[in-house]
């Protein structure tokens, strides 16, 4: 078995990046948090490849994991923290396959586009009934910065600090 390894998204990949993305909104949803049921589709997911720079975590040729990275703020921002700055980088669309969670590809991805940010502001947002990710994004060194509703939810709006301390 090959040992899992990060690369840049490409067109072939995006009917597999879809099933991730509503594998993972389902299985979210049976937890009770349905924020991405019928937000991606290929057509989502092809305009996030023409717009950001996105990856892939696959082992054995299976896409297992994904991860964004954009310079522009999700449309929601605005009205959710009017008050916040912008940033230089925006994170989105983390995932990994329900089955693989708990093995550390969601830290390996996160990590992976930290080491390449070098000192640009970044800025990634959560739903605050999701407990474990914001944990998650804390442990990882981010701070919230901010707290509202978009699209219908309590979000913070986080900000990444390479000398925060957990």
């Amino acid at each position: 078995m090959n040992s899992p390894h990060i690369r840049k998204a490409e067109q072939k990949d995006i009917s597999n990046i879809t099933d991730l993305l509503i594998h993972c909104a389902e299985n979210m949803h049976q937890q009770g948090m349905p924020h991405w049921l019928g937000v991606y589709d290929n057509e989502a997911v092809q305009q996030n490849l023409l717009t950001k720079q996105v990856y892939v975590l696959e082992k054995d040729e299976q896409i297992l994991g994904c991860i964004a990275m954009g310079t522009e703020k999700a449309s929601y921002y605005d009205d959710c923290w009017p008050e916040a700055p912008d940033a230089e980088i925006y994170i989105t669309q983390l995932a990994v396959s329900p089955e693989k969670q708990g093995a550390g590809y969601g830290k390996q991805l996160m990590q992976f586009c930290l080491n390449r940010l070098q000192d640009k502001t970044v800025q990634l947002d959560a739903v605050d009934h999701y407990p474990a990710l914001l944990k998650f994004y804390k442990n990882l060194g981010f701070q919230i910065i901010a707290t509202g509703v978009g699209l219908g939810d309590k979000r913070h709006l986080f900000t990444y600090s390479a000398n925060a301390t957990t």
